[in-house]
């Protein structure tokens, strides 16, 4: 941190950077311009006033939209706009560095420097529950007589204050800086979704319905989550199963298409004992 200068489309440029949590310093040719810090409620503001649902599952970003309310300058030369651009997508997106990896279950989450001592914001999640989802959900809908519209941003902040079970911070949700904003979304949505590998497995197909009739057996039978069930040790699973056939036969989950016995070999033979009829008269 500190003085950085570059070349910014053929404009010498130099910012004055301490931090997402202080003010940006920007000198860039004859043009000098101070931003404040980009926090978690003007990001989300910004973003309602500039997402639009494109097609049934997308959504489109006006660029600009957001540009100019990061530049917050109303008389800014349209060309300084255009060169500045690119810092403020930066500043508003909290940098460029990687996420930090996913925390461990009821461990912290760095969100990045808090204050000038030192200090770093922390926060702790937990997925959100359904009711919650359902709540935010009703809160992000808006109808018309037949038209409806849904507002994304207002769901996202819904899963953000759901799952921030603590905050550990110089400032509260409202206010933390462009940085510990970005951190905090990635890991709320990343722990509220399926990952890649939930959805393989349940994309549909022979090999979903096996492990779906599986894990609703079990959950079932034990009052256990999907997520249990996945984080178990397979022999265990293996286990738990053949011991749900010894008292549950009937709910035996049937064989998977493909899957042949013993029995079903053609070169097998067969051995059936009867009772002795002499017997039974």
């Amino acid at each position: 941190m500190g003085r950085l200068e570059f070349d910014l489309s053929g404009t010498p440029c130099m910012l004055a950077f301490s931090g997402f949590h202080r003010p940006l310093g920007i000198v860039a040719g004859s043009l000098t311009l101070t931003l404040p810090p980009w926090t978690y409620r003007r990001h989300l503001n910004t973003l309602r006033a500039c997402t639009t649902a494109s097609g049934a599952n997308d959504l489109q970003l006006d660029s600009r939209q957001l540009c100019d309310a990061v530049l917050d300058a109303p008389g800014l030369a349209d060309d300084a706009r255009r060169l500045l651009a690119p810092l403020a997508l930066w500043w508003a997106a909290g940098g460029d560095d990687p996420q930090p990896p996913a925390p461990a279950e009821g461990e912290w989450l760095t969100l990045g420097p808090s204050d000038d001592s030192g200090g770093e914001a922390r926060a702790r999640l937990r997925p959100w529950s359904e009711r919650q989802r359902l709540s935010a959900l009703n809160a992000s809908l808006a109808a018309d007589g037949d038209a409806s519209w849904f507002d994304p941003v207002t769901y996202l902040d819904g899963m953000v204050r759901a799952s921030l079970q603590a905050l550990d911070a110089a400032t509260g949700l409202d206010d933390l800086d462009a940085r510990a904003t970005a951190v905090l979304l990635h890991a709320t949505v990343a722990l509220n979704l399926c990952d890649d590998e939930d959805e393989a497995l349940l994309q549909g197909g022979p090999a979903a319905r096996e492990c779906a009739a599986r894990t609703l057996r079990l959950c079932q039978a034990l009052g256990w989550t999907p997520a249990r069930v996945w984080a178990t040790p397979a022999v265990e699973v293996d286990r738990l199963l053949r011991m749900l056939d010894l008292v549950q036969p009937s709910a035996a989950a049937p064989r998977p298409a493909g899957r042949r016995s013993l029995a079903d070999h053609p070169d097998a033979t067969l051995i059936r004992i009867d009772d002795d009829p002499q017997e039974r008269a």
